[in-house]
């Protein structure tokens, strides 16, 4: 963060709005479909859309294993696992490590853009990311910020098991490399980004869903130090290419993680969950005055009752009340100032009509707090 302007970080993506991530379009039309819904409804702050419902690969774990090192499929079982007893692993965790190793110590993210093209994004893997950056280059007003996303370390580990059945999260090797692999995800989209609009600010979540059941058997076991570790690691990197970086995670978890992972985003449930996240004032006041901000993901998505009761004028009470419980002990002016509007996560759950209510939704509630903001700015006192 420390390299960006602060008067375009400040001014331009506070209270601002952006979506999370997957959309339910399917068939033979879906990536030119979601593609075109992303620039419809959120072109001031666009990001790449999955399509799960369009491919398997394109669900958010798999979506990011195209060249990890040890990825496996049962024919039996009918399931990916991860091995690393594979006849080429070692090979792939060395070449892994040196991609790493080169990459982090380059000055430019150009420097070392052959290696990252190893780590790119294409059919089946994302049926959209090259759709995505041919409308970039295509318009004429750039956005200040191009939004990409990768699956965090906790999340993408969970959802996997070794090739003994154990929870790959218990796997030390797996747990050391999935940070770097990653990394370079997140660094191919950044220089991506910034060849398509060579001024724009990339903003990379690290989608951590996972991190919700952390407390949840078996992932108790699992060391906080070390997941705490796996995202700082991938956070420290996205920034040393003059990028943002945030974490989603949509339910209660132990912030405590977050907060101290060097994210400059922490994008929380506020419709469910502001309690949950007001249980640590004292490191969200720290997080805010150091620079950071709060996405609310304020228009539930996850449950469908909850979303077809909601209108303009009970959202915006809504996130009054979130904002209320969060300011009881921290300024509310600060909170204000270091936030913006997204759904609570991705809409890949629901139909296309609903996609488009969510978005409108956010984008409404955005401009209006805006409106009332350059409003009061330009308020003449007699």
């Amino acid at each position: 963060m420390e390299k960006l302007t602060s008067k375009l970080y400040m001014e331009k993506l506070s209270l601002a709005y952006t979506g999370i991530g997957s959309l339910p379009f399917s068939g033979n039309s879906a990536p030119n479909d979601a593609n075109d819904f992303v620039f419809k409804t959120c072109k001031d702050f666009p990001y790449w859309p999955q399509l799960p419902h369009y491919k398997m690969e394109e669900h958010m774990t798999l979506q990011f294993t195209e060249k990890f090192a040890g990825l496996s499929f049962d024919k039996r079982l009918h399931r990916f696992y991860l091995d690393d007893k594979k006849d080429d692993f070692l090979k792939n965790l060395s070449v892994l490590s040196d991609d790493f190793n080169k990459v982090i110590s380059s000055n430019s993210i150009f420097e070392c853009e052959e290696i990252l093209n190893k780590y790119n994004l294409i059919p089946p893997y994302s049926n959209t990311f090259s759709l995505f950056l041919n409308t970039i280059q295509n318009l004429n007003d750039k956005p200040n910020f191009i939004k990409g996303t990768i699956t965090g370390p906790f999340t993408f580990l969970g959802n996997f098991c070794d090739a003994k059945g154990k929870p790959a999260l218990f796997n030390k090797t797996f747990i050391e490399i999935i940070s770097k692999f990653l990394t370079l995800k997140a660094l191919f989209q950044i220089k991506e980004f910034k060849k398509a609009a060579k001024d724009c600010v990339p903003v990379i979540f690290i989608d951590e869903p996972g991190l919700s059941q952390i407390h949840s058997y078996p992932y108790s076991e699992i060391a906080k130090d070390k997941i705490t570790e796996m995202l700082k690691i991938i956070s420290d990197n996205i920034k040393k290419f003059d990028a943002i970086t945030g974490i989603h995670c949509c339910g209660c978890t132990d912030w405590d993680i977050v907060f101290e992972s060097g994210t400059d985003i922490i994008n929380f449930d506020a419709y469910f969950y502001t309690e949950n996240l007001a249980q640590y004032t004292e490191k969200i006041e720290k997080f805010l005055q150091n620079g950071g901000y709060l996405a609310f993901g304020i228009i539930p998505t996850l449950d469908k009752e909850a979303l077809l009761g909601l209108d303009k004028d009970k959202l915006y009470e809504k996130f009054q009340n979130s904002v209320e419980i969060l300011s009881d002990k921290i300024d509310k002016n600060l909170i204000l100032k270091q936030c913006f509007i997204t759904p609570s996560c991705g809409l890949g759950s629901l139909d296309i009509n609903l996609a488009n209510h969510v978005l409108n939704l956010t984008k409404e509630l955005s401009q209006t707090l805006r409106n009332q903001t350059f409003k009061k700015e330009n308020e003449v006192t007699l």
